[in-house]
């Protein structure tokens, strides 16, 4: 079964909106086992806070833009609102290990994987906020869970 394609084709009844946004979110909660440090889990709070009504826009899109700098192996920080800089961040490191051992790739498909991880992980959390935003190509199957679809979807 190709979930993308799936999908695509349940994302024009706008009714099963919300169960898209809520497989994306929970497809991306199943990858935090590639994930080190407190930034992803923290901002998988804030996007289902979102969800229920409870997060705002720009909670949601500040979460987004750590998630996407996570695509880079940054972080962002910011001192009282006083200054905003980016540094590497350091759980890189940890996340390819989890990624070699769990996929048994090498250092430089490790290092690919994380990246096209961290892009989907990125484009779901634009689809959560903005619907219309569908970024996803053949690439994001990989990430995409069939129990899970099977769970929202039949």
């Amino acid at each position: 079964m190709n979930v993308l394609k799936e999908l695509e084709v349940i994302k024009k009844d706008k009714n099963k909106e919300y169960l898209i946004k809520r497989y994306l979110l929970e497809s991306c909660v199943k990858l935090s086992r590639f994930r080190s440090g407190e930034s992803f889990s923290r901002n998988m709070k804030v996007a289902r806070s979102f969800l229920k009504g409870v997060a705002t826009k720009k909670q949601m899109h500040q979460a987004e833009w750590e998630i996407e700098g996570n695509a880079f192996s940054t972080e962002y920080y910011s001192e009282a609102g006083k200054s905003v800089y980016f540094r590497v961040n350091e759980d890189v490191r940890k996340d390819l290990i989890h990624v070699r051992i769990s996929t048994g790739l090498k250092n430089k498909e490790s290092k690919d994987y994380l990246k096209e991880m961290a892009y989907f992980i990125d484009h779901a959390f634009c689809f959560i906020q903005y619907p219309g935003n569908w970024l996803f190509d053949e690439g994001a199957e990989k990430f995409l869970c069939p129990r899970l679809f099977k769970r929202y979807f039949g």
